[in-house]
């Protein structure tokens, strides 16, 4: 019973040197992917979490002898999945040789012999193991210690360390990237955008790395804003426009109250003369249109709907003369203008 109680304690610990190895939770993999989908458990190579909206809305784990392969979003066979979290677990399920990185000790590497056990091999002075690449390559940062070790491949997602820059996720390696000069990388659209999402001068990132963070408080919003909000019977609060973003807004009790921030669902605007959260297409936002949406472009305002911006870029082009209305609900360019909000706008 002592040898199985230390066997229990061997695994727990190794899970927890996991953890710490790969330093980030679910919650803010979650934060910095604009896409929906599963995630990978750094704390449990059996478990799984579910990213929507930038949050993590659900989570749990594989049934017994499924091991969460992150890469792909699902569970597979333990006997030929790497358990991510503990070189141990997987070549004791491994069903034929294979080296795996050891996520405790970055500058060495396991292998598995197919039969349950496991050997060491060091990557030498200097040298760190990529399970990428399954090889020893020069140091001195750990490829593994990065959020995309447990996210899909094939996405982008913010680098945590570098704001207003990205991660280019591939077989759980992180390729570090940056925008094109005056970009920025926005969390929400998961695009470049021309605001600057980190400086706080006109950012619309609309997440905690931006110049707003939901609950961030305001003493003086109210008493200028409270006045000016629709008011609504039975209802003493109002909402207040942010006054630099398209979809933040600031909750305020009365006009002598503290506001607090918050904003609106993706793929919504702020109305401030209604007060609610709407169609982006129903309301000329002056701010960053694409801000908080999903889109690869968005309509420009002035234009009567013949321009249209690139999200991405923040290049602004027009309709082809065939065809010169842009229509940002369904995404195309149409011989009929739109019946929108956004196409009166001057």
């Amino acid at each position: 019973m002592r040898g199985f109680d230390t066997r229990i304690c061997a695994l727990v610990a190794c899970l927890l040197l996991a953890s710490q190895a790969s330093g980030y939770s679910m919650e803010q993999m979650c934060a910095q992917w604009s896409g929906t989908g599963y995630v990978g458990n750094p704390t449990n190579c059996r478990g799984w979490g579910y990213c929507q909206g930038q949050e993590l809305v659900a989570w749990g784990t594989c049934p017994d002898n499924y091991i969460f392969n992150s890469q792909k979003g699902s569970c597979g066979f333990a006997k030929n999945t790497v358990c991510a979290t503990s070189a141990v677990q997987t070549c004791s399920s491994a069903a034929s040789p294979m080296y795996v990185a050891d996520p405790t000790n970055c500058t060495q590497y396991g292998y598995c012999d197919g039969k349950g056990s496991i050997a060491y091999g060091n990557c030498g002075v200097g040298g760190v193991y990529s399970a990428a690449i399954g090889k020893c390559v020069w140091g001195p940062t750990c490829p593994q210690s990065t959020l995309c070790q447990f996210m899909l491949s094939d996405i982008y997602v913010g680098d945590p360390d570098n704001c207003g820059s990205y991660l280019s996720c591939s077989n759980g390696y992180g390729t570090p990237g940056t925008c094109e000069t005056g970009l920025t990388y926005n969390l929400v659209t998961g695009n470049c955008q021309k605001t600057n999402t980190c400086s706080g001068s006109g950012s619309d990132s609309g997440s905690s790395n931006g110049q707003f963070t939901i609950g961030q408080t305001d003493a003086k919003i109210c008493s200028t804003g409270f006045a000016k909000a629709p008011t609504v019977t039975g209802q003493t609060y109002r909402f207040v426009s942010d006054m630099t973003t398209c979809y933040g807004f600031y909750y305020c009790a009365s006009d002598t109250a503290v506001g607090t921030w918050n904003q609106c669902q993706v793929g919504t605007h702020f109305n401030p003369t209604l007060g609610e959260c709407v169609s982006p297409a129903s309301y000329a936002c002056p701010y960053n249109r694409c801000g908080n949406v999903k889109s690869q472009f968005m309509t420009t305002l002035g234009t009567s709907c013949k321009g249209y911006m690139v999200c991405s870029s923040g290049a602004d082009l027009n309709c082809p003369t065939t065809s010169p209305y842009y229509n940002e609900v369904y995404n195309i360019c149409s011989t009929e203008s739109p019946a929108f909000a956004v196409c009166t706008s001057s």
